[in-house]
This record gives C-alpha cells, sequence and structure tokens, in this order.
C-alpha cells in the first residue's frame, strides 16, 4: 500500500513538471523567433543584400515600429496577422494600411509573462500619445477611448471618411472579449 502511493506521489509530481515545462518551453522557443525576426529587421534596417535575410523572416522588410511611453512598449508591428505572426508579435490588422490614412487596426496577444506584446494595453490612459514610426517619419496619435468590445465588434477597425485613426487591440485576461483602444492622429513629423 505505501509502495503504490509513493510510486502515485512520484507520477503526480512528474506530470505536473511537465506541465509547468510546456508554457515555459513555448515561451523559450518563441523567444528564439523574436530574436531572429529581429536580426532579420537590423539586417534590413542596416541595408543588408536581400541574401543575407533568411527567406522565413521576407515579411521583415515592412516592419512599423509602435511606441507607447505610457506603458514602456517600443515593438514592431508585422505587416500581416496570421497564426505565426501574432505568436511573434503586435500585427496589422487589415493588410496594406499606411500610417496616417484611415483607420490604422494593431493586434496583439496579452502575453505569458512579462511586458511583451500587449500585456500592459490596459494600463495605456485616456489623453496618452502613440508613435507608429516608419522609416523616418513618424506618426503620433492619442488615445481617446478605450473599452472592452465583444470580438464581433468588427466595426471599430473601418475607415472613417475623413478621420485619421489608430485602433489597437488585445484580448481580455480570459479571452472571452477584447480590449480597444482608438486613437486620432494629433502630428506627423520626419525624423
Amino acid at each position: 500500500m505505501r509502495k503504490a502511493k509513493v510510486i502515485a506521489g512520484m507520477a503526480s509530481i512528474l506530470i505536473g513538471l511537465i506541465l509547468v515545462s510546456i508554457p515555459i518551453y513555448h515561451e523559450w522557443q518563441t523567444g528564439k523567433e523574436i530574436d531572429q525576426l529581429t536580426q532579420a529587421v537590423n539586417l534590413i534596417s542596416n541595408d543588408a543584400s536581400a541574401a543575407e535575410v533568411d527567406e522565413e523572416f521576407e515579411y521583415a522588410k515592412d516592419v512599423i515600429w509602435l511606441e507607447i511611453p505610457d506603458i514602456e512598449l517600443n515593438q514592431m508591428i508585422l505587416p500581416e496577422t496570421t497564426e505565426e505572426t501574432l505568436n511573434l508579435g503586435l500585427t496589422q490588422i487589415k493588410p496594406n494600411q499606411v500610417p496616417g490614412e484611415g483607420n490604422f487596426t494593431v493586434a496583439g496577444h496579452r502575453g505569458f509573462r512579462g511586458d511583451r506584446f500587449f500585456r500592459n494595453l490596459p494600463d495605456v490612459p485616456i489623453g496618452a500619445m502613440v508613435n507608429l514610426i516608419v522609416e523616418d517619419k513618424t506618426f503620433t496619435y492619442e488615445i481617446i477611448s478605450s473599452e472592452i468590445i465583444q470580438p464581433t465588434q468588427t466595426d471599430i477597425l473601418l475607415d472613417k471618411e475623413g478621420k485619421k485613426e489608430i485602433t489597437l487591440i488585445t484580448c481580455t485576461l480570459d479571452g472571452k472579449q477584447r480590449i480597444a483602444l482608438k486613437g486620432i492622429l494629433v502630428s506627423e513629423s520626419i525624423l
């Protein structure tokens, strides 16, 4: 009887260690992919030849940077939303968006730990400034609203005639709803 309890206890510990290690491994693997993507972006930024950039990260040529000083966020926005790119970072929801035109939409996961992705997006206050940096231009938006919406409320992503906006979206902690921040363009500057 005692031997069976010891075996059951050891099996429980082993199963627990395996379950704990799965998200740690996933986080480690994602970190490696992010490092590779960052290297590709840096190569492109330094005018590296196309041969030096891994084909897997070809889309790194169209990266835009997002800065939100209030939450100390400075991350790249990848040009396409797919399961793969969402696991690597922030992504453009609509294809072929141009900062300073229409409603520039960005999605990002909350992340498991730390401050990666949009983990701290709900902490951005109304009135905060958000910068989109494209090559030598900075587009500055002021956050005017923050709300919890249903995943089906996609009208928040639509362009409104004559409006230059940004919409930042992430999931609530339980993943059932979305947190959406809306900002309006207040300035454009050349670096």
